[in-house]
Parts: structure tokens; sequence; C-alpha cells
């Protein structure tokens, strides 16, 4: 059975201000520990985002961690950054060690397939329902009004 360590933070998806909270994170990823035969031998950390992996509190914890691992599971990249450029310097920590990155969740960013590529013979998740996961913040909705006329006569020849 393969041994992970696993890491979450509250990701904040774009502008819209919804979050996916931590705590249905570490639902995931023990789902998908369980589908996939690995053993979470060690919970990661952090409560805010920050585009500087290596300075978060909770990744540091996480490469201090001293007993042997195979994997590090995430629920998705965004947990650690949507820019490889910032996710290289903490990939090449976990290729010192040997250790792959595996996420609990399939996503099609760019990101997130290179990831993929990079850790090539990981266990991939069934893909899951991204809006059953995410909170929705109170924002204003936008109402557009229904038009009184339709004009397609422009488009006919």
């Amino acid at each position: 059975m393969k041994k992970a360590i696993a890491y979450v933070n509250d990701i904040i998806l774009g502008r819209t201000g919804e979050v996916i909270k931590r705590s249905c994170q570490v639902e995931l990823i023990a789902q998908y520990a369980t589908d996939n035969g690995v053993e979470i031998i060690g919970w990661f950390e952090d409560e805010m985002y920050n585009e500087d992996v290596l300075s978060r509190t909770g990744i540091a914890a996480l490469l201090s961690y001293d007993k042997a691992y195979d994997l590090v599971l995430c629920e998705r990249v965004w947990a650690l950054s949507r820019s490889m450029a910032v996710l290289e310097p903490f990939f090449k920590e976990l290729d010192r060690r040997g250790v792959k990155l595996e996420s609990a969740t399939v996503m099609w960013d760019c990101v997130s397939q290179q990831c993929r590529r990079r850790f090539r013979g990981s266990v991939h998740a069934k893909p899951r329902s991204e809006r059953s996961i995410i909170e929705q913040r109170e924002a204003d909705r936008a109402r557009v009004a229904r038009p009184s006329h339709l004009h397609f006569a422009h488009l006919v020849k």
C-alpha cells in the first residue's frame, strides 16, 4: 500500500469569491485514498492561499516531515498554485525525495495537465462535479431584461 501525506488550504476561485473549503478537500482526498489503496499518514494545511508555495507554513511542515512516504495528495493542484513556474521549486524538492504528486480531482486546465504529465504513472482520479464542492458566497446577481422583440431579419438573405 502506498503511503501519502496530504495538503489542503482554502482555495478561492477567481474573482467570484467562491471557496473550496479545507473540510471538503479533506473528504475528497480521504475518499480518493480509500478508492486507490493509499494510506494517509499525515495531514498538512494552510489557512490562506499564498502564491509563494515554499514560504507557506503548512508546506514547510510538509517538506520537513521525516517519515517515509510515496505521495503528496491534494484535492487539486490549485491548492498549491496555478503557475508551473511557481510550482517548479516545490516539484524539484519532491523529485529529490523520490515523491510524486497526485490530485483527488481531475481538472482539465493547463497546469493540472502538465502536473499529471510530469508525475506520469500516478493513478488518476475519477472526475467529480466541481459544483458539488464549491461554497457560493453571496454576490449580486446580474439580471437581464427580456427583449420585447428579436431582430433576425438581417441574418436572412
